[in-house]
C-alpha cells in the first residue's frame, strides 16, 4: 500500500467523483475532492444503479441506498449522490471541499507532482482525476484537440413526479422501466423512491426522459448550445408559458394512460428541466498525471443507460492500477488504464451515437 504522501486531487464531487475518492482512499491515497457547487447540485432525475457493484467498487455497503426493485433497482440520483456524500464525509483519509472552481490544469513544472488553478488558489497533487462532468475542464489538458462534448442533436425533457399524481398510482405499473414511441419524440418512464428515500406505495415518484429532436432553435435561442457544443441546460423558469402549455399538451396527446396526465402535470406544475444531449467519444483518457473518468472521460447518450455503471467500472480500474504503485509509476499506472477502459468505452459512445443517428432519421 502507498504511503501517506500519496495524495490525490479529485476534481468534481458528483457521483463518479464521489466514488473515486471513496476507492482510491480504500487503495491506500489520501484524497482532496473539490466541488465548484455548495450544498446539494441542482439538477438530477433517476437513473439504474447496480448497488453490488457499488459495494465493490467504493467498499461501502450501498444497500443502504434506496431503490425501487422492478425489471432493473432504479434509484434517484440526488439520494445517490447524498448517500456517498455521507460515506465520503466519515472515510478517513478525504478532504471535501465545496464552493471551489477548478479553471485548468498547470502545465508541469515538476516530475512527480501537477497542480491546478482554483479559486481556491494552486493545489498540487500526485495525481489529478478529472471527475467534473460533460462539461470537464479537465479534458481540456488530456485531450487538448478534443475538449468539449458536441451536440447529439436532440434533448431531454426529465423530472420527478409524486406518486400522488399518478392516476392509480405505480402498484402494477411503473416499478418497472417503460419505453413508449411516438412521432418525434420516445419517453422512458420508471419508478424511484420518494425525496425522503421511502419505497412503499405511495410515497415514490416517476422519473420520466422525453426525448425530442425538435428543439435545437429553443437551445441555440437560450444559450444552451455554442455551435455543436453542449454549454448548458434549461431549468424550468426558463420555459415560457407558451412552451409548457404546448409540452402538457404533447404529453397527453402522445403518451399512454398513467403517463400523459402524470408527465403533464410535471410540466404545469415546474417538475422538469431540459437537456441537450450531448456525445463525447475519446481518443484518450490519460496523460502525464492527469486522468478522466465518468462523464468526464466519455458521454453516451442516455439511452444506453449505463452512464453510472461505467463511470463505476471506470473507477475500479484506476484504483487497481494505482494501488500499490510507486510515485514514480503514476504515469505509467494511467497510461494502463487508458489502454483497458479506451475500448470499452468507445464501443459504448459508438452505440449510442448510432441509436441517435437512429432516432433522428425517424423524428
Amino acid at each position: 500500500m502507498r504511503g501517506p504522501e500519496s495524495h490525490a486531487l479529485v476534481v468534481g464531487g458528483s457521483l463518479s467523483g464521489l466514488c473515486a475518492g471513496l476507492a482510491l482512499a480504500r487503495a491506500g491515497w489520501t484524497v482532496t475532492t473539490v466541488e465548484r457547487a455548495a450544498g446539494e447540485p441542482p439538477g438530477g432525475a433517476g437513473l439504474g444503479v447496480d448497488r453490488l457493484l457499488v459495494s465493490e467498487v467504493t467498499g461501502v455497503d450501498a444497500d443502504a441506498i434506496p431503490v425501487v426493485r422492478g425489471n432493473r433497482d432504479s434509484a434517484a440520483w440526488g439520494l445517490v449522490r447524498q448517500f456517498l456524500l455521507e460515506a465520503t464525509q466519515r472515510t478517513a483519509g478525504i478532504e471535501f471541499i465545496e464552493a471551489t472552481t477548478v479553471r485548468g490544469i498547470r502545465q508541469p513544472t515538476e516530475p512527480d507532482s501537477v497542480s491546478v488553478d482554483s479559486t481556491a488558489g494552486v493545489l498540487t497533487a500526485d495525481m489529478v482525476v478529472g471527475a467534473d462532468g460533460v462539461y470537464s475542464v479537465t479534458r481540456g489538458f488530456v485531450a487538448p484537440d478534443h475538449p468539449t462534448a458536441g451536440y447529439a442533436g436532440y434533448m431531454l425533457w426529465r423530472g420527478l413526479v409524486p406518486e400522488a399524481e399518478v392516476p392509480g398510482g405505480l402498484d402494477g405499473r411503473g416499478t418497472n422501466l417503460e419505453v413508449h414511441g411516438a412521432p418525434g419524440a420516445q419517453l422512458v418512464v420508471y419508478g424511484v423512491p420518494g425525496p425522503d428515500g421511502r419505497t412503499d406505495p405511495g410515497h415514490r415518484r416517476v422519473s420520466y426522459a422525453w426525448y425530442d429532436a425538435s428543439r435545437t432553435d429553443l437551445l441555440r435561442r437560450k444559450g444552451c448550445l455554442q455551435g455543436d457544443t453542449v454549454v448548458g441546460s434549461l431549468s424550468s423558469d426558463q420555459l415560457s408559458a407558451e412552451l409548457t402549455g404546448e409540452l402538457a399538451q404533447l404529453a397527453r396527446r402522445n403518451w399512454p394512460s398513467p403517463w400523459d396526465r402524470c408527465i403533464a402535470w410535471g410540466v404545469t406544475h415546474g417538475e422538469i428541466f431540459g437537456t441537450p444531449v450531448a456525445e463525447y467519444l475519446p481518443s484518450r483518457l490519460a496523460l502525464r498525471r492527469v486522468v478522466l473518468v465518468g462523464d468526464a472521460a466519455h458521454v453516451a447518450s442516455p439511452m444506453t443507460g449505463a452512464g453510472f455503471q461505467n463511470a463505476l467500472l471506470d473507477v475500479a480500474a484506476l484504483a487497481a492500477r494505482v494501488r500499490g504503485g510507486s510515485r514514480a509509476d503514476v504515469e505509467g499506472a494511467l497510461r494502463r488504464y487508458e489502454h483497458q477502459r479506451l475500448p470499452d468505452v468507445r464501443e459504448l459512445v459508438s452505440s449510442g451515437m448510432a441509436w441517435g443517428r437512429s432516432y433522428r432519421s425517424r423524428a
